[in-house]
């Protein structure tokens, strides 16, 4: 199937869909410019996509990225889900000479579901890079921890939570990417930091629970220590 053709299928299966009191209820918990959605559930975005999963994977990777490309273009946020899922099944085609494509691609991130989604969700995208190419996009986390660009810094701390932060490979860079941003006037960065903070715990307790101590001493947004300290048994959390 063309490109052209698969895209319009699937969107217009997602767009059949649409549920205009979702959308409004989607609204509520996503409350910024440019965001746009048909109101879908998750699990009805997932079951229209596996029906087009092998078409997908037919692909091959040129055609693959441009197929992403134009998902994330239309900044709607089940498109955006499409592109996850786009780049989940082709991401043997994501080298780090695909990088700067990446980084534009956020450029047109509408929501922290969708960033999400690329970073650790079921469409999740960076976190295999992560662990493939350590260096290169270690690199990348690094320019997106000083964008302009909201989703980016979010992006580049939530690369470190669940199995990677579980994993204590890379507490040290997790921390310095979150020192960053502490300061962060944004609550969807000061949230992000915090779960990163989090998940980073359980990789490395001692030392980072010693971090975020010192961030409570120095005063950081609340919402940043009391996300870290979600897993924390009542004794630990109160100290």
């Amino acid at each position: 199937m063309k490109i052209g053709d698969l895209y319009k299928t699937i969107v217009l299966g997602l767009k059949k869909h649409e549920d205009k009191e979702g959308a409004a209820i989607a609204k509520s918990y996503h409350k910024y410019g440019g965001y746009e959605s048909y109101g879908l559930t998750t699990p009805v975005v997932r079951m229209l996509l596996k029906q087009r999963k092998k078409d997908i994977q037919a692909l091959n990777c040129k055609e693959a990225l441009v197929l992403a490309r134009k998902f994330f273009n239309s900044h709607i946020e089940e498109h955006a889900l499409a592109g996850n899922y786009t780049l989940q099944l082709k991401t043997d085609c994501i080298t780090p000479t695909q990088y700067d494509y990446l980084d534009r691609l956020l450029d047109h991130f509408r929501s922290w579901s969708a960033i999400d989604g690329f970073c650790v969700g079921g469409g999740k995208v960076l976190q295999p890079l992560l662990s493939k190419y350590p260096k290169e996009t270690l690199a990348l986390l690094r320019k997106w921890n000083k964008s302009k660009n909201m989703w980016k810094r979010r992006a580049s701390v939530v690369a470190f939570t669940r199995k990677v932060g579980e994993s204590g490979r890379f507490i040290k860079e997790a921390l310095e990417l979150c020192e960053n941003l502490i300061w962060a006037k944004e609550d969807l960065v000061r949230k992000a930091v915090g779960w990163c903070l989090k998940d980073v715990m359980r990789g490395d307790k001692k030392r980072v629970l010693a971090y975020v101590k010192s961030l409570r001493q120095r005063g950081v947004p609340p919402v940043i220590t009391s996300y870290a300290v979600r897993d924390l048994k009542k004794k630990n959390k109160k100290a």
